[in-house]
């Protein structure tokens, strides 16, 4: 397997993970825990689209604000559109690319750099901590995601 697809199939899980969750927040619209679970989308987006733009510009952007996803539907909307231009990125790097480094400049001016595979393994853990929040936010609300183990996962 190529380092490029390793990272293709883990996206891929990345995205099925935060559209199931997405159902299920639809699921407590109604209830005081949607605000937590909202903003914790709207980081998760944010962040993701960060990197994504980080890695492709070398310029950290501007943090998405969660106002900038009124609704659920917004945010399933804006998943989908990060989700696809990720698929593109992914798509571009080769090995040696994922494996070479990138510099990064921060919005305070500073460049680092890093190699591109702890960069997108950053944005996968850092989705799996997120998720793992919003499945206990929504277990407790009755509506468990059920088994969301990358093993399992058939993309």
């Amino acid at each position: 397997m190529t380092m490029q697809s390793h990272y293709q199939t883990l996206f891929a899980y990345h995205w099925h993970t935060t559209q199931r969750l997405l159902a299920l927040v639809e699921k407590v619209a109604e209830t005081a825990v949607f605000s937590t679970c909202h903003q914790t989308l709207s980081h998760l987006l944010s962040t993701d689209y960060s990197y994504r733009t980080a890695l492709e510009t070398g310029q950290q952007p501007a943090h998405l604000a969660a106002d900038q996803f009124p609704t659920l539907n917004k945010l399933k909307t804006s998943f989908l559109e990060e989700q696809s231009k990720w698929s593109t990125l992914l798509a571009s790097l080769n090995d040696d690319d994922i494996a070479g480094s990138a510099d990064l400049t921060t919005l305070r001016g500073h460049t680092m750099s890093f190699p591109r595979w702890r960069i997108l393994q950053q944005v996968l853990l850092h989705g799996m901590q997120h998720h793992a929040e919003l499945a206990q936010l929504l277990t407790e609300q009755g509506h468990s995601p059920g088994d969301l183990d990358f093993i399992f996962f058939q993309g």
